[in-house]
């Protein structure tokens, strides 16, 4: 039986822990030991018995936007609706604290479609991505 409940900053040492595989296996990005505390103010975790199978947490950029990260279910426990879970309390958490747009940048396009996101809002600007390194320098065009 899962169960769902807000995280705490006494819960940072155990996030900071439950992240680190998908870190190695670049599935999250690496996060400070500060960043994970910080994540907790709005952060949720699924459990079984004691053990944590599921965290996810919004990070409140201003009162217009705020950003769904640091989503991670267990592998043992992937397709049962957790991460589902996870997303709608953050969408929740985000409605009460009035953010007027929330996104997700994540790998796992489906899960996240199937939540409601797509790729831009309707009628709105669409974010554009290059990784820096991989562009020809100035001083060679």
């Amino acid at each position: 039986m899962v169960s769902y409940r807000d995280a705490t900053i006494a819960d940072a040492d155990i996030v900071f822990a439950y992240i680190r595989p998908f870190v190695e296996v670049r599935q999250l990005l690496d996060r400070t030991f500060e960043e994970i505390q910080h994540l907790t103010k709005h952060g949720f975790m699924a459990q079984v018995n004691d053990r944590i199978v599921g965290f996810a947490a919004v990070e409140v950029y201003s009162r217009k936007l705020a950003e769904i990260q640091c989503l991670a279910v267990d592998p043992d426990f992937q397709d049962r609706g957790i991460g589902r879970h996870l997303v709608r309390q953050c969408v929740l958490r985000a409605r009460e604290l009035g953010v007027l747009e929330l996104m997700a940048i994540s790998a796992s396009e489906n899960l996240f479609k199937n939540c409601g996101f797509d790729y831009s809002l309707p009628n709105q600007k669409r974010a554009l991505f290059v990784q820096p390194q991989e562009l020809d320098s100035p001083e060679t065009q």
